[in-house]
């Protein structure tokens, strides 16, 4: 990902075009104070949208810190400044606070959902993000009480159906990827029981027990104990079905997390 204060800048020129022509037609250049008020959720994106004011030359001063659970309709932040700055970046920030603090709300009752059947489990977030959003979008989950699956293609290996078509087996995978670098956690998904086995045995670090039904999942789930791999459940997962998965997986994946979260409703207010 391209480094914030740039990105920022690229969106917000994306939104304002050649100029914010009604505020430049009707507000006088001076300064005025604001209020951002939110919520209910879980608080996530207050760093992004600070400093998308800050490059503005506007004060933002924070009541609440990410992850924090917001009430409805809370004071978020205080702003002063440019009127006119203000209102050029009010939509970017409100639409980074509402999309941010979505995918944290969302992420917060999965975990805790999933916990009520199994305290230890890990609710993990997948490459299933928005381009260009992906570490503020991965960085809401862990806001949400949430972990993270890899972040890019290069960070873990992650053996899919697609790769063992065009291989010999999962334990020849398993090897040359260990033989590449043997210093990345291994990954193997697994579309049967058989290849769940194979992958333990060959000596995956996590298998991922991909779109199983829960009665096949709680079956299959012990073939990888007695060689130490972690399970992995994904696929088919909500978060309406998570407690049901929950104690037969250390993670389950949801790329619902990131893809399919309602918004917070957050505005701005000129004081």
């Amino acid at each position: 990902m391209m480094e914030l204060a740039e990105a920022l800048g690229q969106w917000l020129a994306e939104d304002i075009g050649s100029g914010d022509v009604t505020s430049l037609a009707v507000v006088e250049e001076r300064d005025c104070r604001a209020t951002i008020r939110g919520g209910p959720g879980t608080l996530s994106g207050t760093g992004a949208m600070a400093l998308l004011f800050a490059q503005g030359g506007i004060s933002c001063e924070l009541a609440f810190v990410d992850s924090d659970t917001l009430p409805a309709d809370v004071e978020v932040a205080q702003l002063k400044g440019s009127a006119r700055e203000i209102l050029a970046r009010e939509r970017l920030a409100l639409n980074l606070l509402a999309h941010l603090s979505g995918i944290a709300t969302l992420t917060t009752a999965v975990v805790e959902r999933a916990r009520t059947a199994n305290p230890a489990v890990k609710i993990l977030a997948t490459r299933k993000t928005t381009p260009g959003l992906r570490e503020l979008e991965k960085q809401a989950v862990v806001d949400g009480g949430g972990g993270t699956h890899r972040m890019r293609l290069d960070d873990a290996f992650l053996v899919k159906d697609n790769h063992l078509r065009l291989c010999s087996s999962v334990t020849e995978a398993v090897r040359s990827a260990r033989a590449a670098q043997p210093e990345l956690e291994l990954v193997v998904e697994a579309d049967t029981l058989e290849q769940a086995l194979e992958a333990a045995q060959a000596g995956a670090d996590r298998v991922l027990l991909d779109n199983f039904p829960v009665e096949e999942a709680a079956a299959a789930a012990p073939a990888g104990r007695p060689h130490g791999v972690a399970i992995e459940l994904s696929g088919g997962l909500t978060p309406e079905n998570v407690a049901d998965y929950a104690p037969h997986g250390d993670c389950l994946s949801l790329g619902v997390l990131t893809l399919g979260a309602s918004p917070v409703n957050f505005g701005l207010h000129v004081d």
